[in-house]
């Protein structure tokens, strides 16, 4: 009787022991339905670095107020660029809602001048209803035209740019290529001081539809080179004027606590460059 009750209690501690060891178990390695163990962080992940993120799919909706300029401007691209991955001619104009491609290779020359050809030859409807009559004087005129602003674009890209300080005052914040901000200078002016153009040029922008930029300002010196003029009092201009270097933009104004300062960008092909380099010592 006594050899009956010893192994019923072994038994009982044997069960007890073996349910213990289940539950550290299931609280200590988890069933994992996935089929793979290891945790991986996302392929993916948003560049902060620029201060804007890109869009993951590659495309930009148009919104009311932009340019292809302040598109190009605000990811850090060359306005050219995009211009050819949409096949957007001079003078690049775009429409709300319009979907911009931001990544890509540009078209080929060659099948460019093929589709255009091809498109003389065809009938085909056309929104540009002078193109019907008078075709092959309207072909001469379109190829001369061509030519003549090809010709005009070289000159003012090789042409040397003078530069002048958009502002008199002090540098109060240098060029860095970290953050917002920081990729272009502020400079500290004068109270209701101008805000003058650093080269002649053609205002491609002039709006406060950019983040961050407040009322801003962009001219286009070259095919290579644009100007930004940012957190102004008041703007002068209006887009597509013509000015020279050293002609009133806008009037100072100035970011949160800050008076009087402005903030001065120039931009390469795109890219952000120091304004310190092209503006006189």
């Amino acid at each position: 009787m006594a050899s009956k009750i010893r192994i019923i209690k072994l038994i009982d501690l044997i069960a007890v022991s073996f349910a213990s060891m289940l539950l550290y178990g299931c609280a200590s390695d988890p069933l994992n339905f996935s089929g793979n163990s290891n945790s991986k962080k996302p392929s993916w992940t948003p560049d902060l670095s620029t201060g804007s993120v890109k869009s993951v799919s590659g495309y930009y909706r148009v919104k009311s107020g932009d340019t292809l300029f302040t598109i190009a401007f605000r990811y850090g691209l060359n306005y050219k660029d995009v211009a050819a991955i949409n096949n957007i001619p001079a003078p690049y104009v775009i429409y709300p809602k319009q979907k911009i491609r931001l990544t890509g290779k540009p078209k080929a020359a060659s099948s460019i001048v093929k589709k255009s050809t091809a498109s003389e030859t065809k009938s085909i409807n056309t929104p540009i209803k002078t193109v019907k009559s008078n075709k092959k004087q309207s072909t001469v005129n379109k190829k001369n035209q061509i030519t003549k602003r090809v010709s005009k674009s070289k000159t003012n890209s090789n042409k040397a740019l003078n530069w002048v300080w958009p502002v008199t005052g002090k540098v109060i914040k240098g060029f860095s290529n970290k953050g917002v901000s920081s990729k272009g200078i502020d400079i500290k002016g004068e109270k209701n001081g101008k805000v003058v153009s650093a080269s002649d040029g053609i205002v491609v922008y002039a709006g406060n539809g950019l983040i961050g930029y407040g009322n801003l300002v962009i001219v286009k010196h070259s095919d290579e080179y644009l100007s930004a003029y940012a957190y102004n009092q008041e703007i002068l201009v209006k887009e597509q004027q013509k000015v020279k270097a050293g002609e009133k933009l806008a009037i100072i104004g100035g970011k949160g606590t800050q008076r009087s300062l402005l903030h001065f960008e120039v931009r390469k092909d795109g890219q952000p460059i120091n304004p310190l380099k092209v503006l006189p010592k």
